[in-house]
């Protein structure tokens, strides 16, 4: 048995706090292909928490239980769905599964919210994420959420933040996008794609 073995079994069995940790590389380093095998199927017992460990094991084998535990968690409102999709994005760079984050995303609890929008930001940025986070700062009531949107929003669309001057514009674009004016959020998000050059105008 190996020291990583060791280390990951240490680690599975954790608890509280330690648990939380998550798993450290070093266990997974060393492993004897017997070990790597049971390390993976006791990662799979541990979806969706695994899943960048799940692949980082075995990729090959981790993409087809990764798309079947997507598709059967879909649209729990407390479950953590999104890590699985951000998951095979990241690895296989399949857009389908963004748009499935998208899709489900009002189907989460309030306090879940703000976890997906995050985990879209983490995706490739595009015209269905600018549009997603502009959706989102006209309607979305949740206040972490809609706070997110409105920074990913102009960050998909490189509002400039880098000079004294810049961040400027862009502090007061971001005020404008959170605030209760809908008159003022709407010049905001004209202002911010003309920046950009996606305005129609």
């Amino acid at each position: 048995m190996t020291a990583a073995y060791d280390m990951f079994m240490k680690q599975y069995h954790a608890t509280g706090s330690e648990k939380a940790d998550g798993y450290s590389r070093e266990a997974f380093i060393g492993l004897t292909p017997h070990e790597r095998d049971e390390v993976f199927r006791l990662l799979v017992t541990e979806l969706p928490w695994s899943v960048e460990w799940l692949f980082f094991v075995n990729a090959e084998r981790a993409l087809p239980i990764v798309k079947e535990a997507e598709q059967k968690s879909r649209n729990d409102p407390y479950g953590d769905t999104y890590k699985l999709q951000t998951a095979i994005v990241d690895h296989t760079g399949d857009l389908t599964y963004q748009n499935h984050m998208i899709e489900d995303y009002p189907a989460y609890h309030k306090r879940k919210k703000p976890l997906v929008v995050d985990a879209i930001n983490r995706t490739p940025a595009n015209e269905t994420t600018v549009d997603f986070f502009k959706e989102l700062v006209l309607t979305e009531t949740n206040e972490d959420a809609a706070a997110g949107a409105s920074m990913y929003f102009l960050d998909s669309l490189n509002v400039a933040n880098a000079t004294q001057h810049d961040r400027v514009i862009y502090d007061r674009l971001l005020d404008e996008l959170r605030s209760d004016d809908t008159s003022a959020k709407r010049r905001a998000i004209v202002q911010a794609e003309s920046t950009a050059g996606l305005t129609d105008s």
